[in-house]
């Protein structure tokens, strides 16, 4: 049975905080925002983000630890919202840097509490030579089978040490106790998709005095936080690399054209905060054939989000989503649109074809043979009401006279889906309810009947797995990765999902797109914790 982390319980904590103390079980945390900044709050576990910081919090200093040790003091502003209290660097921190900060907290109770806090963005394959902070230091290690911890007092390894694993909603994973090197691990199992973090605490027999307080202990508490790092589907053999994007981006179309990847529209900003600029209107492509594959601007459009896109003999169609009328500092305007239209890719030009029947944005599409089904999503007019679609449609290309046509009713009504043509069978994969919140729900509509069947749930600890998932149909296959990182297969004899990896990077709002028959590749989309992705990951298909 999982724990939720009460640190009253654990490490020695009772001799630190007496259960009348208002900081009682409370320690600083370091992560990074979803825009990539470095952020610091004081709270009972990685959850609780919203407590007042005390002055001696207030004051820490975030340093960047680069790749050869050297420490680089973050420049940060305070933050103050319903849903975080704390600090937040001005600027976002480069992929491949660290965080930490230490400070003395104060005398309490005749005891001199130091705290350490820092965030590792990229864990080492190999055991690390040497772990920042200063009395009390914590390093991680990557390995075949999860995570080996390090800790260290005062440049020594510490034994007989408790180390507790904990996962992103506070909840305790594991703890084991070092051993004479200093060292515990934890497994592939143990550590969840996203951000977890390890703590640990040292107390020693000490005396001195502290802003003219008197003290006869020291208590030294380590946080250190860490995204799953997972890879189960990226292989050692695979030694392909491609270029990053130009920019992040969520929410956006994909498709493909023989060695050609292309990547329209999509959210660029802050969560949560759509303006016009923020909003991509570059049709970007990537070409696998040529010596050093580049993304490259071939041409621009409307600006959208939230929209589907296919592709069709020499076009890459983009269907509906989400226009931001508002500009920075003006009030949130958003309006879905019925825009139909296709790049020709030889030609170098757009046309439009038939709009949409009713504005559509937070839904999907996918195609099968020349038909491009729409499913999903809802209507956003600005101060208007929202509309969730209960309706889904289907636009024959090869038509004379191409025109939508309405097709049975989905059995749902959720936008934020994943929409994929497999086996000439429409599979629509999690999203959000309308009134339910998010859904690991799949189903699938077959064209010929005309009818929906249930495909069964994929996968997942929480609902959320389920919400801004992205799939693909490669190889006979469908695969679908998940907002927990997994990386599923339909199994359609057995009606079931069934997990075939992991995911380097726990992404939502992400697209795959295949480059061979055995690989895809998991483009943009964030995580809570980390933020937007630039990387480009192969995931290699077993």
């Amino acid at each position: 049975m999982k724990r939720k982390f009460f640190l009253s319980l654990t490490l020695t904590a009772l001799s630190v905080f007496g259960t009348s103390s208002p900081l009682f079980a409370h320690f600083p945390w370091l992560i990074r925002t979803e825009d990539g900044k470095a952020a610091l709050f004081f709270g009972e576990s990685l959850n609780d983000r919203t407590y007042k910081l005390p002055k001696s919090i207030a004051d820490a200093e975030i340093k960047v630890v680069d790749e050869k040790g050297q420490l680089t003091k973050v420049e940060v502003v305070p933050q103050e919202s319903d849903q975080f209290v704390g600090l937040v660097s001005k600027s976002a921190i480069a992929t491949g840097q660290s965080l930490t900060t230490n400070v003395t907290f104060g005398i309490y109770q005749g005891m001199k509490l130091t705290y350490y806090a820092s965030n590792i963005n990229q864990l080492p394959e190999s055991a690390p030579t040497s772990a920042t902070g200063a009395d009390l230091s914590v390093a991680l290690a990557n390995t075949a089978t999860g995570v080996d911890v390090f800790v260290q007092w005062q440049g020594k390894p510490l034994s007989n040490a408790e180390v507790r694993l904990f996962c992103h909603d506070g909840e305790e994973e594991g703890k084991a106790t070092t051993d004479a090197q200093g060292k515990v691990s934890f497994t592939d199992e143990q550590i969840e998709a996203g951000l977890n973090a390890v703590m640990v605490g040292h107390q020693v027999e000490a005396t001195g005095t502290l802003n003219e307080k008197a003290y006869t202990k020291e208590s030294h508490y380590a946080t250190v936080t860490f995204n799953d790092p997972e890879t189960a589907t990226t292989t050692e053999d695979s030694k392909l690399t491609l270029a990053p994007l130009p920019f992040p981006i969520t929410s956006f179309g994909a498709a493909t054209i023989g060695t050609k990847l292309f990547v329209y529209g999509g959210h660029t900003g802050d969560a949560h905060a759509y303006v016009n600029d923020d909003q991509n209107n570059k049709l970007l492509v990537l070409d696998l054939a040529s010596d050093k594959p580049e993304w490259t601007e071939l041409s621009t459009n409307e600006r959208l989000q939230g929209l589907g896109m296919v592709a069709y003999k020499n076009e890459v169609i983009i269907v509906g989503g989400f226009t931001a009328l508002n500009k920075t500092g003006e009030k949130q305007n958003l309006k879905s649109q019925t825009y139909v239209r296709a790049f020709d890719v030889e030609k170098k030009s757009w046309r439009d074809l038939p709009a949409l029947p009713e504005p559509r944005s937070s839904h999907d599409a996918a195609i099968i043979g020349s038909t491009i089904y729409v499913v999903g999503g809802w209507n956003m007019q600005g101060d208007g009401d929202t509309e969730w679609h209960t309706t889904a449609w289907a636009l024959d290309l090869s038509a004379e006279n191409p025109e939508w046509k309405k097709i049975a009713d989905p059995p749902f009504t959720r936008r934020a889906v994943a929409t994929v043509a497999h086996d000439n069978l429409l599979y629509v994969i999690g999203g959000m309810n309308e009134n339910g919140g998010p859904t690991k729900d799949a189903e699938y509509y077959d064209p010929k009947s005309n009818s929906w069947h249930d495909a069964s749930a994929i996968l997942g600890e929480k609902a959320m797995a389920g919400f801004g998932a992205a799939g693909w149909s490669i190889n006979d296959s469908l695969f679908i990765t998940s907002h927990e990182g997994d990386v599923e297969r339909w199994d359609a004899a057995n009606k079931t999902w069934v997990t075939v990896g992991k995911t380097k990077d726990a992404r939502f709002f992400n697209r795959l797109l295949p480059i061979s028959s055995k690989q895809l590749l998991s483009i943009g989309g964030a995580n809570m914790e980390v933020g937007k992705y630039i990387e480009v990951e192969v995931i290699d298909i077993k």
